[in-house]
C-alpha cells in the first residue's frame, strides 16, 4: 500500500484475530507501532480480541494497561474483551475480581460475556458469578430471547431441568423470537441450506448416508459424543443422535457427496457447538481434507485433526 493508516493496520489485525492468527495480528499491532502510527480504541478491540481468541492471558493484560500510555481510556467493549481473555481461560475468580475492580457499572455485553464464559467452562456451573450474570442480563434485557437462550443452557448443563422448562417457557411468551440456527454453503449449483434434523434438501437420503459413515468413522478415530451440548432432558442414545444432526454436520456431509473436490466452506449463523467443533476436527482428519467454518463469531480453519483457534473460542 502506498499510504498506510490507523483504519489499514486496524484491519489487518482484526482479520487476523477472526482467524485465530493471535500472533500475526500482534506481529501486525507492533510493525504498526515501529511504523509511529498510534492506535486507536478500535485497534485495541481488534488487539485484544486477537489475545482472548488465541488465549494469551499475559499478553491481553499486557495491552489493555498500555492503553493509557496511549492516552487512551478503555471503553465497555475493552473490558468485555478482558473479560473474555479471562474467561476462555477458565480463569473464572480473576474474571470475578477483574468486573468488581471495573471503574464503570458493567452493561448487557459484560454479563453477556460471564455468561457465555461460565457456560464455555467446566467450572463454570460452580461459579456463583453466572447467576449474578442471569439476574442481571434479565433485569438489563428482559426481552432478549439470547438471554433466555444462555440461561437455559447453563441450567441444562447442572440437570436442572425444572428451570430449563421455565426459562423456555418464559422465551416463549417473547415478542421477539429466538432466531433459528442453520448453516449453508455455497457451490456452483446455488445455494444450501440446513437447519438441524433437517430432511428437506432434495439429497436428503445421500446426505444422511454419507453422514451416518462419517459419524462412524470418527467414533472410531477416537470421537466421543459432548452429550452437554445436547439441551433436553432425554436418553444418551437420543442425545447423541440429535447432536449427529446438527445443521453443520449436515453441511459438511452434503459437500462430502460431491464427487468434486471443492473447498469445503461452511457459514452458520450461530456461534459452533463444542461437539461439532471437535467432530470437524476428526472428519477433516480422516476425509484428508481443510474445513472452514465461519460462525457469528470468527473463522475455524480444520485441518489434519486440528482448528486454527486452538480450542479457544
Amino acid at each position: 500500500m502506498q499510504e498506510r493508516n490507523v483504519v489499514s493496520w486496524t484491519c489487518l489485525i482484526t482479520g487476523h484475530a477472526q482467524h485465530g492468527n493471535g500472533d500475526k495480528a500482534l506481529k501486525v499491532f507492533r510493525e504498526m507501532q515501529q511504523w509511529g502510527q498510534e492506535p486507536d480504541l478500535v485497534t485495541f478491540v481488534g488487539v485484544l480480541s486477537a489475545c482472548s481468541h488465541a488465549g494469551l492471558v499475559e499478553e491481553g493484560s499486557k495491552y489493555f494497561e498500555s492503553m493509557k500510555n496511549h492516552g487512551l481510556v478503555p471503553q465497555m467493549e475493552h473490558y468485555s474483551c478482558m473479560i473474555d481473555i479471562l474467561g476462555r481461560t477458565g480463569k473464572l475468580n480473576e474474571m470475578e475480581d477483574f468486573i468488581k475492580k471495573m471503574p464503570v457499572r458493567p452493561n448487557n455485553l459484560i454479563w453477556r460475556t460471564v455468561l457465555v464464559a461460565c457456560r464455555r467452562s467446566k467450572d463454570g456451573a460452580k461459579s456463583g458469578i453466572w447467576k449474578q450474570a442471569s439476574e442481571m442480563l434479565l433485569e438489563l434485557e428482559p426481552e432478549n430471547p439470547v438471554n433466555y437462550v444462555l440461561i437455559s443452557s447453563m441450567y441444562a448443563y447442572r440437570g436442572r431441568w425444572e428451570d430449563v422448562a421455565k426459562t423456555r417457557t418464559a422465551m416463549r411468551t417473547l415478542p421477539v423470537k429466538k432466531e433459528a440456527g442453520r448453516s449453508w454453503v455455497t457451490l456452483h449449483d446455488g445455494l444450501h441450506v440446513f437447519v438441524a434434523g433437517d430432511r428437506s434438501h432434495p439429497n436428503t437420503e445421500e446426505i444422511y448416508a454419507k453422514l451416518h459413515v462419517l459419524i462412524q468413522k470418527i467414533r472410531d478415530a477416537g470421537y466421543v459424543p459432548q452429550a452437554e451440548f445436547a439441551l433436553y432432558d432425554i436418553d444418551m442414545e437420543t442425545k447423541e443422535e440429535l447432536l449427529s444432526y446438527h445443521s453443520e454436520k449436515l453441511a459438511v456431509a452434503f459437500v462430502l457427496t460431491r464427487s468434486c473436490r471443492v473447498p469445503i466452506r461452511i457459514m452458520k449463523n450461530l456461534r459452533v457447538c463444542g461437539d461439532c467443533h471437535s467432530a470437524f476436527c476428526y472428519i477433516s482428519k480422516i476425509v484428508g481434507r481443510k474445513i472452514t467454518l465461519r460462525d457469528c463469531n470468527r473463522f475455524h480453519h480444520f485441518e489434519n485433526g486440528k482448528c486454527s483457534c486452538g480450542d479457544f473460542w
